[in-house]
């Protein structure tokens, strides 16, 4: 996909998705608004500063990456399923602003599963 094309669809789907967002409910929307920027000051001041590691299964030869758009989709088919709690649309925009956060803002969002290298002890 060339370059402009790509910019485009990361400014106008967001748009999109807020604008259907508040068609349905406002509080999904602030929820959704307050879960992105939330998320992304925390990232920047915890996680780019070294205070917070980023979450890492280990599986022998290779390790889980455990982003935090797979923490949020966990935790919303958990309370769903269970459906013992009361979930607010607000909080529930919330975290669907931390899923978007990270598979918005971020590259690496579908790399899950990683193979170590054995002689450093790195990630390829």
């Amino acid at each position: 996909m060339p370059e402009n094309k790509k910019i485009r669809v990361k400014k106008v789907l967001p748009a999109i998705v807020l604008a259907t967002s508040f068609y349905y409910s406002y509080l999904i929307a602030l929820g959704i608004i307050v879960g992105y920027f939330v998320s992304k000051i925390y990232y920047k001041k915890f996680v780019e500063s070294g205070k917070v590691d980023l979450v890492f299964v280990d599986c022998g030869k290779w390790k889980i990456h455990v982003h935090h758009w797979i923490m949020g989709a966990i935790f919303l088919v958990f309370v769903w399923i269970i459906d013992w709690f009361y979930l607010p649309s607000f909080f529930a925009g919330v975290v669907l602003g931390v899923i978007a956060h990270d598979i918005y803002d971020f590259n690496d969002w579908y790399k899950v599963i990683l193979k170590k290298d054995t002689e450093n002890k790195t990630t390829v």
